[in-house]
């Protein structure tokens, strides 16, 4: 863990902290709602994430180096995921997806062209002035 990362994770969860205790003081107001209150609990959960999203992403750059130290290949990390994952397909199924709208350049075109200003446009040449 490097010292910057560690100054980093600190400050973002502190912050999350201090913002959840503010709402929670703003709700035991006079003027506070509930909104305050659901933000109260909001705000730890969002440091909780950073610190899930920091572990996340050391445990993604401890495989990439024990992969990249095990082989000479530079298509290793490849090599990791065809042994994690073997030979599932990771594809999406065609009928998953709905099908892309097909536009001929012509059609594409007459819809995006702009509609206010086109005659003006048409007839004036570059700088003339309407004075």
């Amino acid at each position: 863990m490097r010292a910057s990362h560690l100054v980093f994770l600190t400050l973002a969860v502190v912050a999350t902290l201090a913002l959840a205790w503010w709402q929670w003081t703003r709700f035991r107001a006079g003027s506070g709602t509930f909104q305050n209150l659901g933000y109260a609990f909001q705000w730890p959960l969002f440091g909780l994430f950073f610190i899930f999203a920091y572990r996340k992403y050391m445990q993604y750059e401890n495989e990439m180096i024990a992969a990249e130290n095990n082989t000479d290949d530079p298509d290793f990390l490849y090599e990791a995921d065809a042994r994690q994952y073997g030979d599932r397909a990771t594809r999406i199924d065609e009928d998953f997806l709905p099908e892309r709208p097909t536009l001929d350049v012509d059609t594409y075109n007459e819809l995006n062209t702009p509609r206010r200003g086109r005659r003006e446009a048409d007839t004036e040449q570059p700088g003339d002035s309407n004075q």
